[in-house]
């Protein structure tokens, strides 16, 4: 399976590829990144019929445990995916320590 640190997720351009967030909407709605689609999942097996295929997919959930799981059965559909390993703790802690959040789009 394909996979990212959090440090390299302010890099990401959501114009080329989907960020795709696990997380629940009230955790999406509090603290979501710009840019981000979210699936909740528990909505995943009718949820990933939004998602295109034509740009790699990049899952993020709240430890990066459940968004193993899930970029696990996007390669199984024939998704480019990749995992956000420690999820979104991981990207917080990143950005506590000085890391750049990513530009709006």
């Amino acid at each position: 399976m394909n996979s990212m640190n959090a440090s390299e997720l302010s890099a990401l351009d959501t114009e080329r590829v989907t960020l795709l967030d696990i997380r629940s909407r009230e955790e999406f709605e509090l603290r979501g990144i710009a840019g981000a689609v979210n699936v909740p999942f528990g909505e995943i097996s009718t949820g990933l019929s939004k998602l295109p295929k034509d740009k790699p997919v990049y899952v993020l959930c709240r430890t990066g445990d459940l968004s193993a799981e899930v970029a696990e059965i996007l390669e199984d559909r024939g998704y480019e995916a990749y995992n956000i390993e420690g999820g979104y703790a991981a990207y917080i802690a990143f950005i506590a320590s000085g890391g750049e959040l990513p530009a709006a789009k």
